[in-house]
């Protein structure tokens, strides 16, 4: 099989993007973006595809409806649901006695990224019946690449931040430079000057003259939302000055509060990467919609189980502000807890690398303020939201959260398959069994309610008023296909 040497270039939107991979994976590639194409690509929406799609009628089912599962009829017309029998031919589908809960939703993980891995990252989270995902940090270039193959009908829909605001020398920096470069995308699409990444997959700004002067570097690639890094900051002093200390870092708190004001200015959210209960807290007053972590998902040492403990004051402030907030309990399975240095680890910061196996073991329970501090942010009020930032797919996050055993089985459930959705696309009619709502839904063989491991018993799957299930069926043919060389 030919090979693209490392010095081929493939243009998109104008910035010419390293590619090293096969002639066949590229035709393959090529091949799926016509497909999207013809289908046409909404952006989220529903598309012109679903929307051309031949009515269903769903009967014998049961239904979630927040509090548990009703017997009901729908019908599925032009990708939305309705109660309405729509007229001339309609195909029925008995659910026989399945339970129909909506997708489920990953609101942290960096696996969307590129065209070498795109087609196995979307069907494994489609098998685990997770449809929309949220990519707070990824490679501009790359994601771009692939947005043609997500958010259409048969594939998954997701959303990226692009590059992340930090300051200099601040995560993830390093992680990009140091790590991911050479174990992570050398190995997909060849050799990468050290430097590369930066204004692709971070931006660096160490005062307000930084923000303005490169924010049509920030906007570059029309992110979906945006991420600012909040790390240790309570070693930072009250002015915006860099800074020197021992610690990891990230922003100056003191820019937050015009980065979250420009970007609400033009419509974006802004997430926050935090560390510590000082990062939550300055996260909060700066304004910012949503935390992509719980603090005390990641400890350097015993000296930072303190600072990572909230207060009463800090859950009521997020709760007050309507922050939401992303589980990632999971994620510090991928690094040592105490004492490791997670930085210069093969999986640190950005999803599985390429051995990664599937893992939902507890982590070490040395240290109980992750779990206290969900606690204390649930008994607030705030909006939780499932993600794993490491792990394959949300699946795995979900698994860690019930050994804490402090979400009863319907509120991790709504968690995951209502308010996951709707954060990562709040402008869209998902999430919810009710008229002109998207048609899009899981079947289980059981209730969820009284046993959650019939989450993982899905029998069928309807996205935008499409039945998946024979798709995924061809693309895993196609993986298999493309591994043995074929």
């Amino acid at each position: 099989m030919t090979n693209i040497g490392a010095g081929s270039r493939i243009a998109v939107s104008g910035w010419s993007v390293l590619i090293g991979r096969n002639l066949g994976v590229m035709r393959c590639l090529l091949a799926l973006v016509l497909l999207a194409q013809a289908s046409g690509c909404a952006g989220g929406a529903v598309t012109p595809a679903a929307s051309s799609a031949k009515p269903y009628a769903f009967i014998n089912g049961r239904w979630f409806d927040g509090e548990g599962f009703q017997p009901d009829t729908w019908y599925a017309v032009q990708g939305r649901l309705t109660r309405q029998l729509p007229p001339g031919p309609v195909e029925t589908v008995d659910l026989s006695g399945l339970y129909m809960v909506p997708p489920f939703g990953e609101a942290h993980n960096h696996n969307v990224e590129g065209p070498w891995n795109v087609q196995a990252v979307a069907q494994r989270y489609l098998q685990d019946g997770v449809f929309y995902v949220k990519n707070p940090n990824d490679v501009r270039d790359f994601a771009l690449q692939i947005r043609p193959i997500v958010n259409v009908p048969t594939s998954i829909d997701a959303t990226f931040a692009h590059a992340g605001l930090t300051g200099r020398g601040g995560h993830p920096v390093a992680l990009y430079e140091d790590v991911l470069r050479v174990g992570r995308y050398e190995p997909a699409v060849g050799p990468i000057e050290r430097g590369w990444f930066e204004n692709r997959s971070y931006v660096v700004v160490d005062t307000e003259a930084d923000v303005a002067a490169k924010w049509p570097v920030i906007m570059s690639g029309r992110p979906d939302f945006l991420k600012v890094y909040l790390v240790h900051s309570e070693d930072d002093g009250g002015s915006a000055k860099p800074r020197s200390v021992h610690h990891r870092q990230g922003l100056h708190p003191a820019l937050v509060p015009g980065i979250v004001a420009r970007a609400h200015a033009v419509g974006l959210q802004v997430t926050a990467h935090v560390e510590t209960a000082a990062d939550f807290r300055h996260a909060v007053r700066a304004g910012v919609d949503e935390l992509a972590h719980v603090p005390g998902w990641l400890l350097q040492g015993p000296h930072d189980v303190e600072r990572a403990r909230l207060t009463e004051e800090d859950a009521r402030l997020a709760a007050d502000h309507k922050v939401r907030v992303v589980t990632t309990a999971v994620a510090g399975q991928a690094m040592p807890s105490l004492g490791g240095h997670h930085q210069h680890g093969q999986q640190a910061g950005h999803g599985p690398g390429p051995d990664a196996k599937h893992n939902s073991s507890p982590v070490d329970p040395a240290s109980p303020v992750l779990r206290d501090n969900l606690q204390l942010l649930q008994r607030a009020g705030v909006s939780l939201l499932i993600g794993s930032d490491h792990a394959e797919t949300s699946l795995a996050e979900v698994q860690h959260l019930r050994t804490l055993h402090l979400f009863d089985n319907r509120t991790l459930l709504k968690m995951w398959c209502v308010a996951t959705p709707v954060a990562i696309f709040p402008e869209r009619h998902i999430a919810k069994f009710a008229e002109g709502y998207e048609a899009s839904f899981l079947a289980l063989a059981g209730n969820p309610l009284e046993d959650f491991e019939q989450v993982r018993a899905i029998r069928r799957r309807f996205k935008q008023g499409m039945p998946l299930d024979g798709a995924l069926m061809k693309d895993a043919a196609w993986s298999a296909a493309s591994q043995r060389g074929q």
